[in-house]
């Protein structure tokens, strides 16, 4: 979301200087270059374990920390029973049938503060009042931390934004706003969140989605006034419709693809994600090598932004024939704008990468992989059954592979003619992109001076 906000205009368009001043809290120590560049402040986001506190040394200050972590840690515990319970109360389907997996799946959601255990839902997880008791707990002053607030003193902002607004690492700030007084606009962080990601902070003034799908979910789960709800679009498809468009040709030399072939691009999913991906990688560069769609095909794997271990992954693809390895990138979208544009075909598990293509007019495919050796709800299918894509998987505009014949049959078809379901995929624009037109942070940058007026 960071690299969202940043690696569009709206810090432009919102302007710094004599009459405006922007700080930007991240936690990414990369984006100060980034953020200063463009006339703001940055400033590290914080944590109670990690973050250094000026005048804070010594046995003592390690005790206070160790204080607050722990604090930090039993909010996060709630936070995940709140998300039960929403996620309970609001029948999300999704929800219930990753509760069904094993518990060596579903430890790895728990790590990144998911409640894939029933732990979380005890006692009495539909009981409306103890959820209503527990959100009120959970968003009193306790959650709060000094150096949050002294932060947010110091900078006396006359608007906070938030983005990711469901999520407990934001909690400290929205309270902090709250106590001082600072309105606060939020941003949706992503198409999954209000069917996945718990309870909506309070204190949120108005708030920006990417659609009006998400809107009305808003509406309906979290029970956020319509006139409150605004659809902008997606921010990092604003570089997608700005992007100044590279050659197909510069594309192919700078992956070192003869100039002559197409190529088919896998965008690989996070590792937790993703733990299928490098057998279905290894059957297709196999196929590609055998010349299954011809001699004139090139296999390129894009590897998630935020995937540490991609060598260990993908390290074995390296020195294969007609076979491209492209590292994590957190840069400019441009460089994947490019790929995704000129690809042949565009290959994702469960993930907006397929939007992404929707988009640029690419012809894609839903990994909805139907592993036969793993149980059923193990398999990598089941991510389709998660509210925001399910819908998806019943439209028309893009195909859906569950094993090797399927995936091999709708590359076939696609490479043949790349207008196949080209009609379908202007109705996912339409529906899902909502005004794919370059003004989402516009629209965003919009709202802020609204509220600051």
């Amino acid at each position: 979301m960071a690299r969202n906000f940043l690696r569009t205009d709206i810090l432009r368009l919102l302007g710094s200087g004599e009459e405006t001043e922007i700080t930007v809290a991240s936690p990414n120590p990369d984006d100060r270059e980034l953020v200063e560049q463009k006339g703001a402040k940055w400033h590290p986001y914080f944590h109670p374990r990690r973050s250094k506190i000026v005048g804070e040394e010594g046995p003592l200050a390690r005790l206070l920390r160790a204080g607050r972590y722990a604090r930090y840690l039993a909010g996060l515990f709630l936070h995940m029973g709140l998300t039960y319970r929403i996620n309970t109360l609001s029948g999300f389907e999704g929800f219930s049938a990753r509760l069904r997996q094993s518990f060596s799946l579903r430890k790895t959601y728990l790590r990144e503060g998911l409640p894939m255990s029933r732990v979380f839902g005890f006692p009495f997880p539909k009981s409306l009042p103890l959820y209503r008791f527990l959100y009120r707990c959970y968003y009193r002053r306790w959650q709060s931390f000094g150096p949050v607030e002294k932060f947010v003193a110091q900078v006396q902002p006359d608007l906070m934004i938030l983005s990711m607004v469901q999520t407990h690492m934001i909690t400290p700030y929205a309270l902090a706003a709250r106590h001082l007084g600072v309105r606060i606009l939020g941003i949706n962080g992503s198409w999954d969140q209000p069917t996945t990601k718990g309870p909506v902070c309070p204190g949120i003034e108005r708030i920006v989605t990417q659609n009006d799908i998400v809107r009305d979910e808003l509406v309906r789960y979290h029970q956020i006034a319509p006139e409150k709800i605004k659809s902008i679009g997606w921010l990092q498809m604003d570089a997608y419709f700005h992007q100044s468009e590279v050659a197909r040709e510069e594309v192919l030399r700078r992956a070192g693809i003869p100039a002559a072939h197409r190529y088919i691009l896998f965008a690989a999913n996070a590792p937790r994600l993703g733990l299928h991906e490098p057998e279905v990688f290894k059957q297709l560069a196999m196929q590609v090598q055998a010349n299954t769609f011809g001699a004139d095909v090139t296999l390129i794997c894009r590897c998630h932004p935020q995937d540490r271990d991609w060598r260990a992954r993908w390290g074995w693809a390296l020195d294969m024939e007609r076979v491209v390895v492209d590292p994590p990138d957190l840069g400019p979208l441009g460089h994947l704008a490019s790929m995704v544009r000129h690809a042949g075909l565009v290959i994702a598990s469960a993930g907006s990468i397929n939007l992404d293509a929707v988009a640029l007019d690419t012809p894609t495919i839903g990994l909805a992989w139907e592993d036969a050796g793993l149980p059923y709800w193990d398999r990598p299918a089941r991510a389709y059954d998660l509210e925001h894509l399910r819908e998806l998987r019943h439209e028309s505009g893009m195909m859906f592979a569950r094993d090797l014949a399927e995936l091999l049959a709708a590359c076939a078809r696609y490479l043949a003619d790349r207008e196949a379901d080209a009609e379908g995929r202007e109705r996912l624009r339409h529906r899902y992109l909502y005004r794919l037109d370059g003004g989402a942070a516009a629209r965003l940058a919009d709202e802020v001076k609204e509220m600051l007026a």
